[in-house]
């Protein structure tokens, strides 16, 4: 089973960073599902690299016609998933991999029980405001740590929980969740039965019971 890995963690924590670095190391295996934002794009950020810039009467219409797996109205923004593009992933036979926030976390995993999901945290205060604003989100600063005081309290709805600390070590976390998330029973439990199965019956015959 192909399975959606979703990675949600406050602003400026790193995750899009991280999904990008997984995505490459395994484009045989994992896609990146871009979402859709009405938000203005940031100085280093790029139109369908990182976000589908839409206007606000574009993401509306695609809300009415069902367009969207999951959408939220974050720091006065809409955000939202495609419903076409995580299918066009799934239907290609690779793993999703979305770097969205916790509300629309919250929605994909209702309705997907093939979901795995991670919570990144910072590993403490004083480097997460380095990032947020390296991250050229200063404008906004004091609304987005609101919004993460909300965010810190679904932490323990998700699967797994990485902080952040160094690069190179959450990306290596992450990539064990994907590969060992494969194994389990859960989401590989026909193609074990099958194997059960036929070992099971290979075996009689050459006991010959």
């Amino acid at each position: 089973m192909n399975m959606i890995f979703i990675i949600s963690s406050p602003t400026g924590v790193g995750k899009s960073t991280v999904c990008d670095i997984i995505q490459k190391r395994y484009s045989d295996m994992v896609k990146r599902v871009i979402t859709h934002t009405t938000r203005i794009p940031r100085e280093n950020e790029r139109n369908g690299e990182d976000y589908y810039f839409v206007n606000e009467e574009d993401f509306q219409k695609g809300i009415k016609n069902g367009d969207f797996v999951e959408w939220a109205m974050v720091h006065n923004n809409y955000y939202g998933t495609s419903k076409r593009a995580l299918y066009d992933v799934l239907n290609a036979g690779f793993d999703v991999i979305l770097a969205i926030d916790v509300q629309g976390a919250m929605n994909v995993i209702k309705f997907f029980d093939n979901a795995v999901s991670i919570f990144m945290l910072p590993p403490s205060f004083d480097e997460w405001m380095k990032r947020v604003n390296k991250d050229n989100v200063r404008y906004d600063v004091k609304n987005r740590l609101r919004t993460a005081i909300d965010e810190f309290r679904y932490v323990n709805y998700f699967d797994y929980c990485i902080i952040n600390d160094d690069l190179n070590s959450t990306t290596k976390l992450l990539e064990n969740i994907i590969v060992s998330e494969h194994y389990r029973l859960k989401f590989s439990k026909d193609k074990v039965n099958k194997l059960v199965l036929k070992l099971s019956k290979e075996t009689k015959k050459y006991l010959g019971v």
